[in-house]
């Protein structure tokens, strides 16, 4: 056998099609969803894989687009072409090559490193003060008019980077101009009204700002780059939750669950916002095999929308509405979609229902939330599909008309799906959602329901995030639903189908939550109850022992002085950076939350795990041993503090013997190296002080993201004892860290006990003197209570 026969029979994954088609992984998912003839994947536990031979020659038949071809590429080249050139510069640079797995951080994915970073760069304060922005609201249009320009009229960027180029360079407020006016032609020949060169006027270029500098930074942001410039903007200019974009995750949801073949197709939005949902609905296929078409209540959002197809290679039909779509007549032959995806305003109140003839009954005029759906599905084509992201109340509103409709779409067949979203997801809001999954009239007889409360990430105080975990494994329970086969074991995501008849029992309440409470659990048994208890006897123990140390280190220190009311001899101020090393932790493309696995030997901190100045809870991230080995420099030693350096700042904590070898996060500083007059844990208590808080927060608060840099914590004065009173200090201090802690764990322990106990006091499985009742009386109820999914059976009892 041939190495290049060798190399085509292997198994690869979708990252390693991503990174020999110099595609992004999320088209491989694309294009396995939407076409038939992809290669079927073998299944290897969790995981897909697909044979090599198979997927080069599919590639055969997917030309690359023009605005996707590399210099080398000449027309009409394959993705086909483009792996095998891959596997020949591969194997010319290594011969073992064909033994090596593709590093799932390359092509694309780097390419993505590459431009966070740059974006990163670009967002600083020192680039708005050159270009003369007061604040990001000022600068970011300059930003986004560059990058529509290096994708949507790559022509004119290169026209635009000439001039800059030319001797004697233009000067930089008719760069500002030009730049404005290419855009602004752009769009205006989409018949979007043009607004950039009017932002851009505001702006007052300093002399060292540098137009060639900034054009060959624009040149290395992808495609994804114009999102993530929008949420800047939206956070700069706290965009109200009817012109938010919509999440991230919710988007990948909407355009994995709507769009289910590769077929040409007419795709609509009525309602824009970003244009992120028509944007990720032609992501990884050929734009020019769909027709999409936005419509807008305002020129602003027409215009982002316009802009966000344009840059993913979409000449978009667009079309414009006073108040409400139901109430315009458009201006172009609109014969209906195939797939409708939206997240209209929830809630609006436009109080006007027109002269629309309402299929399931005439919307109240205080509430459009049923006017959205009707309107929606009026617009499908026999056998299209729709997605709509709703308020919760939608689903559960006793008012009369809106009940009526209700009943009347479930009766007539086109509610095929509901998701019950999390809290938090949305800006400019804190309520959840759900999405409802439509369909053209049919003889549908059950409704599938998922209730997704608890998926997704909480990532600040205020926000929630779905991750590619979530969506994939709301995809399978969605799939298992559709299939009638069992469902993924997860109890994030829990989800049934109910029979309309069910539902009219329920009044057609259409929430998840009532069909699919999120309150299913597996009950403690007898046995549960003696180990919880056991557990809070040794906590409680254990808090014991830390008060009686406390109190005798405290007594101590009376006694003998080491408390006093102010420093006395020998205390001395020096730079942090001069009692040890400062070390931040690895980038993302060394270490990111895709390496972490439930089978992960080695443990990450993160800042979450930083509480009461120690480490706690830690199992829930953590990364191979080959992985690892690529970290060692950020393993973190006994003795050794973790700081939180980016977020919210200020978090500390020290690494026990327990912990020593851990690794930790980018987002964490690691003081270790102490010189030898300096104990570590006076300097952890000193770090918690609230003047040094404040000190960090503020040196953090001057970068657009609140980040404090290594060179800055390394300028913190310390004000330093003595070494011996250094470690009475800090015996005092850890002994009283020590106490909280272990009085945590007490009430931890104890409302883990009393959940145990309720349960089963209240359903008569066990006597209130702590024993399990007599068999004839542990007979449990077989019905389900409220919220609780009748599919999931409580251990210990049965439903005999």
């Amino acid at each position: 056998m041939t190495s290049e026969q060798n190399r085509e029979g292997r198994l690869v994954s979708r990252a390693e099609i991503a990174a020999m088609a110099g595609v992004g992984r999320s088209a491989v998912t694309n294009w396995q969803r939407r076409h038939a003839t992809f290669p079927e994947a073998l299944r290897a536990g969790e995981r897909e894989f697909f044979r090599l031979a198979d997927i080069a020659r599919w590639l055969n038949t997917r030309q690359i687009p023009d605005r996707d071809r590399r210099p080398s590429e000449a027309q009409g080249f394959t993705y086909g072409d483009r792996l095998r050139a891959s596997l020949q510069q591969r194997q010319a640079s290594s011969p073992s090559a064909d033994a090596r797995r593709v590093s799932p951080d390359s092509d694309a994915e780097r390419v993505r490193s590459l431009a966070r970073k740059t974006l990163a760069e670009l967002l600083k304060q020192p680039m708005l003060r050159r270009w003369g922005a007061r604040s990001l609201e000022g600068y970011l249009p300059l930003l986004i008019c560059l990058t529509f320009l290096r994708w949507a009229g790559p022509e004119r960027y290169a026209d635009l980077k000439r001039l800059v180029e030319s001797r004697p360079p233009v000067d930089l407020k008719s760069f500002l101009q030009r730049a404005g006016a290419e855009a602004d032609e752009l769009l205006r020949r989409q018949g979007v009204v043009p607004a950039l060169r009017t932002a851009l006027q505001g702006l007052a270029p300093e002399p060292d700002a540098d137009a060639a500098q900034l054009l060959s930074r624009i040149a290395l942001l992808d495609r994804e780059a114009f999102r993530d410039l929008l949420d800047a903007f939206a956070e700069a200019v706290a965009l109200g939750s009817r012109e938010a974009y919509t999440p991230r995750g919710v988007v990948s949801l909407l355009s994995e669950l709507s769009l289910t073949d590769g077929s040409p197709h007419r795709i609509n939005d009525p309602y824009p916002r970003g244009g992120e949902l028509l944007a990720a609905a032609v992501a990884g296929g050929d734009p020019s095999l769909s027709t999409v078409r936005a419509e807008a209540p305002n020129s602003r959002m027409l215009r982002t929308a316009a802009m966000n197809l344009m840059i993913h290679g979409v000449v978009p039909q667009l079309d414009s509405y006073d108040g409400a779509p139901w109430l315009a007549m458009p201006r172009d032959h609109f014969d209906g979609a195939d797939f409708i995806l939206t997240n209209p305003p929830f809630n609006a109140e436009s109080r006007r229902t027109g002269s629309t003839s309402w299929r399931y009954g005439t919307p109240p005029p205080s509430n459009d939330n049923f006017a959205w759906l009707q309107y929606v599905l009026s617009k499908l084509r026999p056998g299209g599909r729709a997605g709509v992201i709703m308020a919760d109340n939608a689903a559960v509103s006793d008012q009369p008309k809106e009940r009526a409709i209700r009943q009347a779409m479930v009766e007539d067949g086109v509610v095929e799906c509901i998701i019950a979203l999390p809290s938090h997801l949305f800006t400019g809001t804190t309520v959840s959602a759900c999405i409802w999954f439509l369909t053209t009239p049919s003889t549908r007889t059950e409704v599938h329901f998922i209730n997704a409360r608890r998926a997704g990430k909480m990532t600040s105080r205020t926000r929630r995030e779905l991750e590619a975990d979530d969506v994939r494994l709301l995809r399978q329970v969605h799939r298992s639903l559709c299939e009638g086969s069992p469902l993924p074991d997860d109890a994030r995501v829990l989800g049934r189908s109910v029979s309309v008849q069910e539902i009219k029992k329920r009044d057609h309440s259409l929430s998840p939550v009532d069909y699919v409470g999120v309150g299913a659990h597996t009950a403690a048994t007898f046995a549960d109850v003696a180990a919880s208890r056991e557990r809070l006897c040794r906590a409680e123990e254990s808090a014991l022992s830390s008060d009686s140390t406390a109190q005798s280190l405290w007594e101590q220190g009376m006694t003998f002085g080491y408390i006093r009311k102010r420093p006395s001899h020998g205390w001395s101020s020096r730079l942090l950076g001069d009692l040890c090393n400062v070390q931040a932790g690895p980038s993302p493309s060394l270490l990111n939350p895709k390496m972490f696995s439930g089978g992960g030997e080695v443990p990450v901190v993160l800042p979450k795990h930083l509480r009461n100045r120690r480490i706690c809870d830690i199992e829930d991230s953590r990364v191979s041993h080959r992985d690892a080995r690529r970290l060692e420099r950020f393993r973190v030693g006994e003795g050794d503090i973790l700081c939180t350096r980016t977020g919210t700042v200020g978090p500390s904590a020290v690494v026990e013997a327990a912990e020593a070898g851990y690794l930790y996060s980018g987002n964490l500083l690691r003081l270790h190296a102490f010189k030898p007059d300096v104990d570590s844990r006076f300097v952890l208590a000193f770090l918690s002080l609230p003047e040094v808080q404040a000190w960090i927060k503020d040196r953090a608060a001057m970068t657009t993201v609140a980040s404090i840099k290594t060179k800055a914590m390394q300028q913190l004065p310390v004000l330093l004892p003595p070494l011996e009173e250094q470690r009475h200090i800090a015996d005092l201090l850890y002994a009283l860290d020590s106490q909280i802690v272990a009085h945590h764990q007490v009430m931890a322990a104890a409302e883990r006990t009393h959940s145990e106990v309720a349960t089963l006091l209240m359903g008569g499985a066990l006597r209130s003197d702590g024993h399990p009742p007599a068999p004839e009386a542990a007979a449990v109820p077989s019905s389900p209570g409220p919220g609780r999914s009748d599919r999931l059976t409580p251990k210990g009892h049965t439903n005999e």
